[in-house]
């Protein structure tokens, strides 16, 4: 089912946006990436992909020369690192399927854009008990942006935005 996801996603991003879908050479950090639904489709595309999570990619991920992986905490890792890791001065793509608080995706994502080191970003917020619809609010504030519930999302919502060249 994730990878269904990003594939709409992908597919909304380039109606809201006009940005063409990763393509081969596009560096890619993929935030909660195990069993590698995301990862998997990225490949497809071409991109290259930083995969990080807790457990290891589909065996055929994890032998691909263009997935570099690490099981670590994807929200630990700050933007200098990873675009060092992938040899980058920017993203082209920061995407998440992290099961985690809204909150703490929030304060990642503000991340990220405070250090203008992703163009595009699309990220899953879930939903932990009720929703908090003022932190939905807050997501939706951020410039550039646009909050879609999927088809194949289930208590969760998906953030798209444009973070810029």
């Amino acid at each position: 089912r994730a990878y269904l996801k990003i594939q709409e996603s992908l597919t909304l991003y380039n109606s809201y946006f006009g940005v063409e879908f990763p393509k081969e050479g596009d560096k890619c950090f993929e935030a909660g990436a195990c069993p590698g639904g995301w990862t998997w489709v990225l490949r497809e595309l071409g991109a290259d992909v930083l995969a990080v999570d807790r457990a290891e990619l589909a065996p055929s991920l994890m032998a691909d020369e263009h997935v570099k992986f690490m099981a670590h905490d994807a929200f630990t890792l700050k933007p200098d690192e990873v675009c060092k890791i992938l040899n980058c001065e920017k993203l082209d793509w920061l995407l998440s399927d992290v099961i985690c608080y809204p909150e703490r995706l929030f304060e990642w994502i503000g991340t990220w854009r405070q250090s203008g080191r992703a163009k595009n970003i699309i990220c899953t917020i879930k939903m932990q008990g009720a929703i908090d619809w003022s932190l939905i609010a807050e997501f939706a504030k951020i410039p550039n942006s646009k909050i879609v519930h999927l088809n194949y999302n289930k208590h969760e919502l998906t953030i798209m935005i444009r973070a810029g060249e």
